[in-house]
């Protein structure tokens, strides 16, 4: 506003700042707009003052109203004083109240006033179409007052106010539709907050109360008035789902104390038209998202005789408890996908968190998978499983199993609907046909590409379980039900799938883990897809989208853990009993450059986490999706392929241990003098972990004869892998006590051994050392190992399963079958927990389980007692041993590297590989000294003699010059040093060798007969191997 001072005409404005100056038009244009900007801001003000002004104006007004109105209320209540007032003549006063009223200064007028309306409830119920907002307004005050006045003499009147018209109306009230007059005063007063501020006095009645809850009449009010909306709610959906949604808000979802949720829960179960169906629907509806509380609430809640009448309901039921995570641990730690061993299989993720659960929803958690636990529901689930076709409900199914899978690691054995399932042949096959049907659309993780939100949600639970349910059946079969030829009912084979069935489901597992690992080893570079994400995504912080990462990530991951599981399996039971054509594991898909690999990385970070490879760059996408493979499914990659791999992390720790100047005889080095009569104990001396804790470093050996003077020559090599061969050979002999021989002649450790030797486990380790270090110097010995000792070697857990047992005992295996299958009472065969062993002529009795002689094996718990028994002949006998055997190895080679061949490949990588010799292979890879050469007589009529042995006389021939019949891995080219033949001098010779250098001594004979004749006497004679 402008104010006018008697000046008609503008006066001119001075500029004392000297000369005027040009400006420009930017600047005035800026000027113009300040001043617009100061008079816009001074009409806000003014309009913000005027509007303050009549609010004040109109609070004080109002205040002045309520106190006049306040005094004629009093002057009434006088007037009146004890009288009985009318329903007429009390309007003035609810209208009155109704406006001046405040719950501080006012609490005794609205008590008076209460008490004149108890009297009249009759008739105003009567009239309840003119009282209807009175009502309301009435019955929201009466709630309000029992939370702010804590006076518990008080608060009875407003509370009897409450029972009066919602709990004792009655349809003999002429004029009132109970129900109709019910749903009206009740959803008026839910949208006022009704249910929670009952749950908030249920919850300060019953801690006021002593820690055992008394059936208090008050508590009691409290139930009846919070059951009194949802016993209305059958039939009328317009009325139920505002009533349920603040219900399952307020009361379900709440985290509210035990002692509140046992009374309500218990009051409610009592309830005869509890709205259970109802419930589920609104749930579905108000698409609320599930927690543990409301699940725990649900199923507690959920009646014994619950039979949905719809598909709908049914489908409403498993969504919800299908749609909740559980917790089991306080804290659990999420490691990195290459953690060590121990852990391998459970820690599959790609960062490193910890994360931390609230105790209180671990106790919920628990609570809720123990009310899933239930007999009679898990009944319920599968009864609906087997009626109906609906692949959502297949889902659903899925998606909860999922969830109890992820909170144990022995789910399968703790949880009945998961054990039940996996017993289901039908369900695996329903579950297998869902995988591959359009709606799940896998070709997209086949060929590496990660699969919408919904459809991942949709994949990943049926993926898991059918993985997960399906190992946990095959662990359980023996070969003879896992090799099924054609389908036969389910009562007579629980194997869900014939041997041919088998072939392509392998095939189709083994290419999900190539897409897995490529999907959960995304590359890291920037792509177009990620810029999709982004703009999808763009509600999201850059934190969120992070976080959704690593979810999808840890997702994949523990897809690819639970399908590489099942593919291991299946690949175990061809390793025993072919099913398979050749070459099936074999994938084509996973051949990178591994050689390559290995040298970039180093020995240090080929097998370990990107983390711990600290010494060079980190590892590259391929370089961890290559690992990923030779670590997790390692029988994808060709056999050559891994010792390919193997080779050049040898060669790769080698250079980093000896250095370059070891191959000229200088660097550190490891010397040792040892008696050629007392090899065993010399080298257990002088080799121990205080002489000589670094194996790897070159070793070089002086040999000393029976008359102690030592042998002549210089170990550039030959004499120390002589040495070796002969001190393994001498370490595993069964004389020496250390080692038995199965029925196949096979060598496995001695369960007695602590019998002969105190302190075994030292000599176990020291053999491992050597045999460590005949893998890392490439060293062939011819040792036969039992497959299930193999087994524990390359096994990431020590401990081997009873189908392992065959190799050990056939008898028992055989007789272990048999009680498996026996029809008759078990209990008649006179059979306890224990077994009796004997040990060098004395019989010892040893318990499978505590009190196990107490204990008969009866048909219950004959499964108990089978596999314990094959644990205790396996693992418990020589489990010592074994672990000392282990960890020698593991101190020249690590496990991890061996762990990428199966047990049968371990045997080839220990003795070479039962194939026939290939002459030309060796022929092509000889040396010639002493004047051969290729064109010499001699040399033509040799290869012409080898050529015309058998099988068993060229084995001959190799062990005679190398110790070992078997010809190298990779071929003669990897034969180190190379086979060589030497001019021996007079033909009244034999042949002899040098097994140290691979070299043969071969005299010039005249003709081939000659030389044929000498050869075979020569390879034939078994003579010691020594320098000649």
């Amino acid at each position: 506003m402008y104010s006018f001072e008697g000046d008609y005409r503008r006066k001119p404005q001075q500029n004392l700042a000297g000369a005027s100056k040009r400006n420009e038009k930017a600047v005035l244009l800026q000027h113009a707009h300040l001043e617009r900007m100061k008079r816009e801001e001074y009409r806000q003000r003014n309009n913000a003052a005027i509007k303050i002004q009549a609010q004040t104006r109109s609070f004080l007004a109002r205040q002045l109203m309520k106190k006049a109105i306040r005094c004629e209320f009093d002057n009434g209540k006088a007037q009146w004083c004890s009288k009985h007032i009318d329903i007429d003549n009390l309007v003035p006063f609810v209208r009155a109240l109704h406006f001046f009223y405040n719950s501080t200064d006012d609490s005794s007028r609205f008590i008076w006033l209460l008490e004149h309306i108890l009297p009249n409830t009759k008739d105003i119920l009567k009239k309840h179409h003119e009282w209807q907002w009175k009502i309301k307004w009435i019955l929201k005050r009466c709630l309000n007052f029992l939370i702010d006045v804590p006076n518990r003499r008080l608060s009875t009147i407003p509370l009897r106010v409450l029972e009066t018209f919602l709990l004792e109306t009655n349809e003999n009230i002429e004029g009132l539709n109970r129900n109709a007059y019910l749903r009206d005063v009740l959803s008026y007063l839910v949208e006022h907050r009704y249910i929670f501020y009952l749950h908030k006095l249920l919850e300060e009645q019953i801690e006021s109360s002593s820690n055992v809850i008394p059936s208090t009449t008050r508590m009691n009010c409290y139930m009846n008035l919070l059951k009194q909306p949802l016993d209305l709610c059958k039939g009328c959906e317009a009325f139920y789902v505002p009533i349920l949604k603040e219900f399952i808000q307020h009361i379900l979802m709440h985290q509210i104390k035990d002692s509140v949720k046992s009374f309500i829960i218990s009051s409610l179960k009592e309830m005869k038209n509890l709205p259970y169906a109802e419930l589920l629907n609104c749930i579905n509806r108000i698409n609320i998202q599930p927690n543990m509380n409301l699940l725990s609430g649900m199923l507690a809640l959920e009646p014994i005789d619950f039979l949905p009448s719809t598909d709908a309901i049914f489908l409403n039921y498993f969504h919800m408890i299908a749609s909740v995570k559980f917790e089991q641990a306080s804290s659990r730690n999420v490691t990195d996908s290459t953690a060590n061993e121990s852990e391998d299989d459970d820690n599959m993720s790609t960062d490193s968190e910890v994360i931390m659960v609230d105790q209180s929803q671990e106790e919920i958690s628990k609570q809720c998978i123990a009310l899933l636990n239930d007999e009679d529901r898990v009944n319920r689930i599968l009864a609906a499983l087997n009626q109906s076709d609906d692949p959502l409900l297949l889902e659903y199914i899925c998606q909860l199993c999922d969830n109890l899978l992820q909170t144990d690691k022995l789910a399968g054995h703790k949880y009945r609907l998961i054990y039940m399932l996996a017993f289901k042949p039908t369900f695996l096959r329903r579950l297998w046909s869902a995988l591959l049907s359009p709606r799940c659309n896998m070709q997209l993780i086949l060929r590496g590409i990660a699969p919408n939100y919904e459809d991942s949600m949709r994949i990943a639970p049926l993926l898991s379980v059918f993985c997960s349910l399906f190992s946990l059946l095959i662990a359980t079969l023996h070969d003879s039900e896992f090799f099924v030829e054609e389908h036969l009912p389910c009562e007579k084979s629980a194997m869900p799938f014939t041997t041919s069935e088998l072939v392509p489901l392998s095939a189709h597992l083994k290419d999900i883990c190539l897409g897995l690992i490529d999907i959960a080893f995304t590359d890291t570079r920037a792509t177009i897809r990620d810029d999709y994400k982004r703009a999808v995504l763009g509600s999201m912080s850059n934190d969120d989208v992070l976080h959704s990462n690593r979810q999808d990530t840890k997702m994949y991951m523990y897809l690819f853990k639970v399908t590489a599981g099942l593919l291991r399996q299946l690949n175990t039971r061809d390793l025993r009993r072919r099913f398979c054509p050749d070459d099936h594991w074999i994938s084509h898909k996973a051949e990178y450059n591994l050689i390559w690999h290995t040298r970039r990385v180093g020995a240090g970070g080929l097998m370990r986490s990107d983390n711990e490879a600290n010494n060079g760059p980190p590892l590259s996408t391929k370089e961890i999706r290559t690992l990923t493979i030779l670590r997790k499914v390692p029988f994808i990659v060709p056999f050559t392929g891994r010792i390919l791999v193997l080779q050049s992390l040898v060669h790769r720790d080698k250079m980093e241990h000896r250095g370059e100047m070891s191959h000229f005889m200088q660097g550190p080095s490891i010397q040792i003098s040892v008696r050629r009569n007392y090899l065993y104990e010399d080298a257990l001396d002088k080799l121990s972990p205080e002489n000589e804790p670094d194996l790897r470093l070159k070793m070089r050996v002086q040999l000393i004869n029976s008359a102690g003077v030592e042998e002549a020559g210089v170990d550039g090599g030959g004499l120390f892998r002589e040495f070796l061969t002969e001190l393994l050979k001498t370490s595993f002999d069964p004389n020496r006590g250390f080692f038995r021989l199965t029925k196949d002649n096979m060598l496995y450790p001695n369960p007695t051994v602590h019998l002969l030797i105190d302190d075994f486990p030292k000599h176990y380790y020291f053999i491992g050392r050597m045999l460590g270090k005949a893998f890392y110097e490439d060293l062939l010995v011819e040792l036969p190992f039992a497959e299930f000792f193999l087994s524990k070697i390359v096994g990431k857990q020590s401990d081997v399963d009873i189908h392992h047992l065959d190799s050990l005992d056939p008898v028992m295996y055989r007789n272990l079958l048999y009680l498996k299958n026996y029809k008759g009472d078990v209990a008649d065969l006179g059979l306890d927990f224990t077994v009796l062993s004997d040990e060098l002529g004395e019989r010892r009795v040893d318990e499978l389980k505590p009190k196990g002689s107490q204990i008969p094996v009866t048909n219950t718990n004959r499964i108990e007692y089978i596999h314990l028994m094959a644990d205790y002949k396996l693992n418990k006998e020589i489990r010592p041993q074994c672990y000392a055997f282990k960890q020698g190895i593991a101190s020249v080679v690590p496990l991890d590297w061996l762990q990428m061949f199966n047990n049968k490949e371990m045997q080839h990588l220990i003795s070479g590989a039962k194939i026939p010799l290939d002459v030309e292979d060796l022929k092509n890879h000889t040396n010639y000294a002493g004047g051969y050469g290729p064109e010499h007589p001699t040399i033509i009529a040799f290869w012409r003699v080898v050529a015309s042995f058998n099988s068993k006389q060229k084995g001959q021939l190799l062990k005679f010059v190398t110790s070992c019949s078997r010809p190298p891995l990779l071929g003669f080219k990897e034969l180190d040093p190379p086979f060589c033949i030497q001019h021996a001098g007079s033909v009244d010779r034999l042949p002899t060798s040098s097994t140290c250098m691979n070299l043969l001594k071969l005299p010039e004979f005249p003709d081939e007969s000659t030389l044929r004749e000498k050869l075979l006497y020569a390879i034939q004679a078994g003579a010691g191997f020594e320098l000649s």
